[in-house]
């Protein structure tokens, strides 16, 4: 009996280890800015007053239960960027169809934790870029 519950003791240490030691970080979101596009290269914007959650993960972006690729993969191309300033990230992009949609963070929340900050430069100048 000791065994067993020795057993499932260390497989609840692993399964704990590996949810706690994820990449995942998560983020609020104050307000949400959709830009149109038009044929003609014409466009325009209308921002609300939205809030939520926004996870990101090494390679994606999750966002009221959809999943966003920073990465392209197999001639996918990329569905999200992000727009860091100042080492805080300001806002994440997300392109649709006929637009994007932008979900600017929360300021007391922004500052951005990045699994890959080895491989950007660290200069005071804006930034946009995806993973």
């Amino acid at each position: 009996m000791q065994l067993i519950l020795l057993l499932i003791t260390l497989l609840l240490s692993v399964v704990l280890y590996r949810l706690l030691s994820h990449s995942r970080t998560t983020y609020p979101f104050v307000r949400t800015t959709r830009v149109f596009r038009r044929e003609g290269h014409s466009e325009y914007s209308t921002t609300e007053a939205e809030e939520g959650l926004i996870t990101i993960d090494s390679d994606k972006v999750i966002i009221d239960g959809h999943t966003y690729v920073t990465r392209p993969d197999r001639g996918r191309p990329a569905e999200a960027s992000f727009t860091i300033e100042d080492g805080k990230l300001i806002c994440i992009t997300i392109i649709l169809a006929n637009g994007e949609k932008q979900y600017h963070i929360d300021p007391d929340h922004s500052l951005f934790v990045n699994p890959y900050a080895e491989n950007i430069s660290r200069s005071p100048s804006h930034h946009v870029f995806s993973f």
